[in-house]
């Protein structure tokens, strides 16, 4: 796993954590995502629970800033119940990835929004694309 997929990971676990609850489908969604990508959950673990983990995330192109944000909304929906501090958790991830302070409301409101709805990241980037 190299340093951006770290940070990935690290930031994924930040809102597992937002809402104070760590609850099992999170952390099965974040497994699979992880799986998803080729990266074994002992990286994962490692990644997380490492003192020297990188959290920077400034080498991923717009497609991975989105992709991170869209997992980071998926995140905030995996126990069903989306909390005001995973709303938070989402929009500061975003100021963290450069997006323009006005448009973190409407890009995470859309993010979740997609997200509730469980499409795939491919037609979530695809509505993007066209609009």
């Amino acid at each position: 796993m190299n340093d951006k997929e770290k940070g990935m990971f690290l930031s994924l676990y930040q809102m597992v954590l937002a809402d104070s609850e760590v609850h099992p489908k999170e952390l099965e969604l974040l497994y699979q995502i992880g799986k998803d990508k080729g990266i074994s959950e002992e990286e994962i673990q490692q990644a997380i629970f490492s003192s020297n983990t990188s959290v920077s995330m400034e080498d991923l192109n717009d497609d991975e800033k989105i992709e991170h944000l869209y997992n980071v909304a998926r995140m905030a929906w995996a126990d069903g119940i989306l909390d005001d501090s995973e709303i938070e958790t989402l929009r500061k991830t975003s100021r963290r990835l450069g997006f323009a302070e006005e448009n973190i409301v409407e890009i995470s409101d859309f993010l979740l929004k997609e997200a509730k709805e469980e499409k795939l990241f491919k037609e979530v980037l695809e509505i993007i694309k066209n609009s």
